[in-house]
């Protein structure tokens, strides 16, 4: 009686939670969309657009509160209170430049966390495998979702012109890259037996995120550079194949190692491991920790277009410093109740929701050959080698394929396509948000449940 009643309690809280946020942003879109329509000419105003901006940060931390009791991430509620403010963010939407330009210094400092959550002893230990799914895994997801998407909008007679091409073909890759933060809280509820795999997971996925940003930033340059006329959907990656962008990624490789090793030296010199004066009297301060990937970023791009990867790279890094780690239960705060929400609540607020809505059975169908079809084969060929020599069991590649959520860098990869001006926005933005919306609602409460089903829960 008493476990039914504690149910019955816990069954309460949880629609309470979904109830409160669901009535919470249906409040808020009722008053802002009245707002404008008593004063459209309020969104123009620089106080009230202050007032919005701030506003984002309440929506942000309201979800993250209530969001912890239901099945759904907080990414996702994030994302519907964007749509569900879209007028009060049109002033802000418009000015696509400066979006790009404070996503990708968000993305970087993201990237740079991602690094420093990664034990590096386990990463170099697992680096070959790990590479493989990142870099070999990232091209196969790339052409795969490239060539269903295709055939899929050709047998219905969507394709108009190389536009809608080169958008498929840019989405596609943009939606390779895989998200740590989504994975993370996952993770900590389950406790496997060999526990090597949550490292691998994790490492994966933040090395994946730059192999995305990179062969997404080659593709949207060539792209732009010449006119696309190819035959056939292959060829449209053929640039990735190329003497020159072998040559031009290894330099990327090694000023962005560089660079984020320089990185790296900065935040020993300053978070000094010995005890100093300043570090007897005061809390460590975090706030390089917020430059040096904003630092590192910078520098990397104009030393080859490297700057996502030296931001991470810093980060991986200074996992060594034991000084760093004392300052990320601040950062990952910032992180969680600042970054994170911007980003999420402006892609909502992108999306063109007609357009959506006419993409729903297209968007629900490739989101789940997407998962339950792409992501599987993806880790299969890439840990082919490791498979035969026997380091993997079947049940432990079944777990890694299924804990793939696309997320944060594959938004930000969408805005910055979007802005580049060579893509079909409206395509891409509605079916990437479908897709991205699925991995999160479907993938984290499936997890525990396949875990357990196929016994590597200890």
């Amino acid at each position: 009686m008493i476990i039914n009643k504690n149910k019955m309690r816990n069954l309460i809280k949880i629609f309470y939670s979904y109830f409160f946020i669901i009535f919470f942003l249906i409040i808020v879109s009722f008053f802002g969309r009245k707002l404008i329509q008593i004063f459209p000419h309020i969104p123009k105003e620089h106080d009230f657009q202050l007032f919005i901006f701030g506003s984002i940060l309440f929506l942000g931390y309201i979800i993250n509160r209530s969001s912890p009791k239901t099945q759904i991430p907080s990414f996702v509620w994030l994302i519907f209170a964007g749509l569900s403010i879209q007028p009060l963010l049109s002033f802000f939407i418009e000015e696509k430049g400066i979006v790009k330009m404070m996503v990708e210094i968000f993305a970087a400092i993201i990237l740079f966390a991602s690094g420093l959550e990664i034990p590096f002893g386990q990463f170099k230990r697992w680096f070959f495998p790990i590479f493989s799914l990142s870099f070999f895994g990232v091209i196969i997801s790339s052409v795969s979702l490239s060539f269903i998407i295709f055939y899929l909008f050709n047998f219905l007679g969507l394709i108009e012109n190389n536009t809608i091409i080169i958008s498929l073909v840019l989405l596609s890759t943009a939606l390779a890259s895989t998200d740590p933060t989504a994975i993370l809280p996952t993770l900590k509820n389950i406790n496997l037996k060999r526990n090597f795999l949550k490292e691998i997971a994790i490492s994966e996925s933040a090395l994946t995120d730059i192999s995305g940003s990179i062969f997404t930033r080659f593709l949207l340059l060539s792209f732009a550079a010449q006119a696309a006329t190819q035959k056939s959907i292959i060829d449209y990656f053929l640039p990735l194949l190329k003497k020159t962008t072998y040559d031009a990624l290894a330099l990327q490789i090694i000023s962005g190692i560089i660079v984020g090793y320089f990185g790296y030296y900065l935040i020993k010199t300053f978070y000094q491991s010995k005890k100093t004066e300043y570090h007897s009297h005061h809390e460590i301060d975090p706030s390089l920790l917020i430059f040096i990937p904003i630092f590192t970023f910078f520098l990397g791009n104009i030393l080859g277009g490297a700057g996502f990867l030296a931001a991470f790279s810093a980060g991986l890094f200074s996992d060594l410093n034991e000084e760093v780690k004392k300052s990320f239960v601040f950062y990952d705060q910032f992180l969680n109740n600042l970054i994170k929400p911007v980003i999420f609540v402006i892609l909502g607020a992108m999306v063109p929701i007609s357009i959506m809505v006419k993409m729903t059975f297209l968007g629900i169908l490739i989101g789940l050959i997407f998962m339950f079809l792409i992501r599987p084969l993806v880790v299969v060929i890439s840990l082919f080698p490791w498979i035969i020599k026997g380091k993997f069991k079947i049940e432990e590649i079944l777990f890694l394929s299924f804990i793939r959520e696309t997320g944060v860098i594959s938004a930000v990869l969408l805005i910055i396509l979007v802005d580049s001006g060579i893509v079909n926005e409206n395509l891409i933005l509605s079916l990437g948000m479908w897709i991205i919306l699925l991995t999160l609602i479907i993938e984290p409460p499936l997890t525990p449940l396949l875990v357990k089903k196929i016994g590597l829960e200890k």
